[in-house]
């Protein structure tokens, strides 16, 4: 069976590609679910979800950040959904926000 024909190939092919070009994307947690969507994530303790917006700029598209709140505490959260060489990428990140009118 050849990558082309098995999807989670394909994406563990792009993986190893994207690590090789680009080892900055490290600090993600990577994973290919059995579609073979290749889906990197980071729960971080600080930032601003910046590795999201570096994957865009490697792999295309454009990272959208928002901010949840839920009793008073505010996550930040960046998201990507793009195609890189063929295969399905979902990359987000969750981040602590600044309190609104000041900083954490």
């Amino acid at each position: 069976m050849t990558a082309h024909s098995n999807p989670q190939a394909s994406a563990a092919t792009a993986l190893s590609q994207l690590l090789t070009e680009h080892p900055s994307v490290d600090g993600l947690t990577w994973t290919i679910n059995t579609l073979g969507v290749l889906q990197g994530e980071l729960h971080a303790t600080e930032g601003d979800g910046q590795i999201v917006d570096d994957c865009a700029r490697i792999l295309g598209g454009t990272a959208a950040h928002t901010t949840l709140t839920r009793d008073g505490d505010r996550l930040g959260l960046a998201q990507l959904t793009t195609t890189w060489r063929d295969v399905p990428v979902l990359v987000w990140s969750s981040y602590p926000e600044a309190p609104a009118g000041g900083a954490l």
